[in-house]
């Protein structure tokens, strides 16, 4: 698997709103090498959980490397000044020149003026003139917390990537989330944030900040304590009736247990389902380069690659063919395709073969996460309801190519905008990561339609006829 450093920052207010055992489930579950917090109590509250990471404190970072052994490295500095110190380090082999460096501190400040539409770089002339007097060799990203997580631009050579949630008032991120960083060697910072109150018991459906608090208050400390409660046995809480109790327990039984529960008697689609899963540059695509696709009727699985930046539509093109031709009909499976596979499909299939268009207006779509979660037909397992979470409480074992929907976005629009030899990606890893996820929704889906009702519930699953509609529509309601 491909080395990467993991920083995990936690601002205060997220501190202040996890309870201990929130906050070391959060850390289990982001498994960080370093923890960026803001003052030396936030430090110490770690150390009095048991968390044995690298805790590094934004008031006093300190100067030189603080995560990876060989790889990609994690450094701090204090000042810019800590440049000649990483030179030191680099000259001695503490710091690995081939690979890629980060270098976290707050010397540098992201500064948008939304009057004049204009982008500043606060602190640069003096950081870059250190950085230069260093004369350091290796390659260096620059980790700033006075950019949002997500933020990353090239300042002619110095690359700049955010690492603190709110830190701009035009941040996409509220300050009340953790940040997790994934740093890799070739200069790819995959990044994602959190909302705390996923983690303890506000995890559950139904309970937030309150609710949790009355749950603890009544001796449920847990989601496995919720969990094994006796039906009822939780009415006896302030504010919790019965459609409530069953809403939580029932969350609490699938993430303790790694199962799924079915809430409704809705069907799933019958007709030998065929799994989709698709890769683009962005979440505005200009292009789709690579198509999953598994048939249930054959139990065979095909992709739809392009690697030619001039033939935007072929990959969209292929599988299009094949769905007219050889799938007409049956319904198309994806996770969280309501909100991006199917509508970009459609959007593409339109632009770059129009003569399938009649047939994916007629499309039969189905968003198995829409489904289960958004209608509340299925309780899902995971700490998050995101594919790889839900497939791994229940049991799937990835493929381990060690690539995320976030590094492979960021590596496919750096080969897209220089097609090289330095920037081409490895096709068949990338081929290879496609296939898991969408082997992994067949995964799921098999345990959703094979999952125990609630007590109450009859499930009811059995293929349906073709001109069926789901709720959701067809591709036609994109229009």
């Amino acid at each position: 698997m491909e080395g990467s450093v993991a920083l995990a920052v936690y601002p205060a207010t997220v501190l202040d709103r996890l309870t201990d055992r929130g906050l070391r489930e959060s850390l289990a579950y982001l498994d960080p090498d370093a923890v960026l917090v803001e003052r030396p109590r936030h430090g110490a509250r770690l150390a009095a959980v048991g968390s044995d990471r690298r805790v590094l404190r934004l008031t006093d970072l300190p100067t030189g490397v603080v995560a990876g052994a060989s790889g990609p490295q994690l450094a701090c500095l204090s000042t810019p000044r800590g440049f000649e110190t990483l030179a030191g380090q680099e000259r001695r082999g503490d710091l690995d020149a081939a690979s890629e460096t980060y270098v976290l501190s707050d010397a540098l400040a992201v500064d948008v003026d939304l009057t004049a539409l204009e982008t500043t770089l606060e602190g640069r002339a003096a950081y870059e003139e250190a950085l230069d007097g260093a004369a350091i060799d290796g390659s260096y990203t620059h980790l700033t917390t006075n950019a949002d997580p997500g933020y990353r631009n090239d300042w002619d050579g110095l690359a700049v990537a955010g690492v603190w949630p709110g830190a701009s008032e035009t941040s996409a991120s509220p300050p009340a989330r953790i940040a997790a960083l994934r740093l890799y060697g070739d200069g790819t910072v995959a990044s994602d944030t959190y909302d705390p109150g996923r983690f303890g018991l506000e995890g559950l459906d139904g309970v937030g900040p309150t609710r949790a608090a009355t749950l603890r208050e009544a001796g449920y400390a847990t989601k496995a304590a919720v969990a094994a409660s006796d039906p009822g046995e939780l009415q006896r809480c302030e504010g919790i009736g019965a459609t409530t109790e069953r809403t939580i327990r029932y969350s609490a039984k699938a993430r303790s247990e790694g199962v799924v529960y079915r809430t409704s008697a809705e069907r799933l689609p019958g007709n030998d389902p065929v799994f989709v899963d698709i890769e683009t540059d962005g979440l505005s695509p200009t292009m789709i380069w690579l198509i999953g696709v598994y048939d249930s009727r054959t139990e065979e699985y095909r992709s739809f690659l392009a690697t030619d930046p001039n033939a935007r539509g072929r990959a969209v093109s292929a599988f299009a063919e094949w769905y007219a031709t050889r799938a007409s009909g049956r319904p198309l499976v994806a996770y969280n395709g309501e909100r991006f596979d199917f509508p970009h499909l459609h959007e593409h299939v339109t632009r770059h073969c129009p003569e399938y268009a009649a047939t994916w207006r007629d499309a039969w779509t189905f968003d198995l996460l829409w489904w289960a979660s958004t209608e509340g037909n299925a309780v899902l397992p995971g700490a998050t309801n995101a594919l790889d979470d839900v497939a791994g409480a229940l049991g799937w074992e990835s493929a381990g190519t060690g690539l995320s929907g976030a590094v492979v976005g960021q590596r496919f629009r750096r080969w897209l905008a220089d097609p090289s030899r330095a920037t081409e990606l490895d096709w068949a890893r990338h081929e290879r990561y496609c296939e898991d996820d969408v082997r992994a929704l067949a995964y799921v889906y098999e345990a959703v339609r094979d999952a125990e009702p609630i007590a109450g519930v009859a499930r009811s699953d059995g293929p349906r006829d073709a001109a069926t509609t789901t709720t959701q529509g067809t591709l036609g309601d994109f229009e």
